[in-house]
């Protein structure tokens, strides 16, 4: 059999052709095996790459200095969705863009609607001696957290005014904060349902690394048990290391003077934080609406507010502090904090781990406590060690 070049008149040799359709074939064989895994947010990235086995390739879509919520994806990122083999996002909540791809069957998501949020009513003593002898927590795998009781608090109806932002820059945020003069143009912030910072509790970074990992062992062939043994023992190491970060957060909030446990920050961010550890968190916005000047109307409430709670110290979610920030500081005589929290995910540097224990000991030392950072320090080595290995 002889088949025609896109020359006309020119005669190709069969043997020729064959060749070339078989080596076509391979290819597209080795291209489909090499496919990469997008992980969309940067956290999510983070921990796709402490799980996934190491012959797995990883593209984190979204870079840290990306501002999620008015992210459009670029054509880059659009060809990175369409060529992934497994997409994995915290949601449309976190990141409008990916809406659309939400019904793409490789499409996973482990944000707040893909797991089942502790209610932590057994955590609302967080005394020192109540966090000293928490080992009984050795294994909070996603069955274990059953028993936690759906986050009530966390309702749609009380997150609809839940403005937010990711991995900004401080330029980027003082973009924002600055026109709230304006009426407020916060809309892009808006989650819209219910709040997906879930991450700041660690026991529902373990629900989604589960997730993940569930996922992950699906494209492993059934009868490779060794590489699924690999997966799971990978799994259950990074689950032991957050059960371990979660015990060292309690410890260093138990340091905190029981009066003194309030953390007031611009957005409704801190809640599964608050509701892990034993802290109320207040959200200006909620007093304030979304403007950055404060009216005589409601300067009186949030006095009121702020002394009632005995707030020793306002959380500024970006350096240097919004103006909503320095104008309520001004007015109240409440200091602000000298470090900036990281309310929507990870730091400019540093991982998963890492980001829980700045925020952590900026808020212990901030609100009276002390702080053991280089115990936590140490859990984020090791999650580096996980990643690398």
């Amino acid at each position: 059999m002889q088949f025609l070049s896109s020359k006309p008149g020119h005669i190709v040799n069969n043997s020729l052709i064959a060749g070339a359709v078989i080596l076509t074939g391979i290819n597209q064989v080795v291209q489909a095996e090499t496919k990469s895994i997008v992980a969309v947010e940067p956290l999510v990235c983070d921990l796709v790459s402490a799980i996934k086995l190491p012959s797995m390739s990883v593209t984190c879509l979204i870079d840290r200095k990306q501002d999620v919520h008015d992210l459009k994806f670029s054509p880059k990122q659009v060809r990175a969705l369409k060529n992934a083999s497994q997409v994995f996002t915290l949601g449309q909540e976190m990141t409008p863009a990916i809406k659309k791809w939400l019904d793409n069957p490789i499409t996973v998501v482990v944000g707040v609607n893909a797991i089942e949020i502790d209610d932590h009513d057994d955590h609302d003593d967080h005394s020192s001696a109540k966090h000293d002898d928490h080992d009984d927590h050795d294994d909070h795998s996603s069955a274990k957290h059953d028993d936690h009781d759906d986050h009530d608090d966390h309702s749609s109806a009380k997150h609809d005014d839940h403005d937010d932002h990711d991995d900004h820059s401080s330029a980027k945020h003082d973009d924002h904060d600055d026109h709230g003069d304006e009426g407020g143009d916060h809309h892009h912030h808006d989650h819209g349902g219910l709040d997906p910072h879930v991450w700041h509790d660690p026991h529902n970074i373990i629900k989604m690394g589960n997730v993940i990992s569930k996922n992950l062992n699906k494209k492993i062939s059934f009868f490779d048990r060794e590489t699924k043994k690999v997966l799971k023992e990978r799994t259950q190491a990074v689950n032991s290391l957050l059960e371990d970060l979660d015990q060292w957060t309690q410890r260093q909030v138990s340091t905190i003077p029981s009066n003194q446990r309030t953390i007031v920050s611009k957005h409704k961010a801190m809640e599964y934080y608050g509701d892990a550890f034993g802290l109320e968190t207040i959200s200006l916005l909620d007093f304030l609406g979304h403007s950055s000047s404060l009216r005589p109307q409601t300067i009186s409430k949030v006095i009121t507010e702020l002394r009632e709670e005995n707030v020793q110290v306002l959380f500024p979610e970006q350096k240097p502090p919004s103006k909503l920030l320095r104008n309520l500081s001004r007015q109240t005589s409440t200091p602000i904090a000298k470090q900036q929290i990281f309310v929507d995910g990870l730091m400019p540097t540093g991982n998963t781990i890492s980001v829980g224990v700045h925020n952590t000991c900026t808020i212990v030392n901030s609100l009276g406590g002390s702080c053991n950072k280089k115990a936590g320090n140490q859990l984020a080595n090791r999650w580096n060690t996980l990643i690398k290995r």
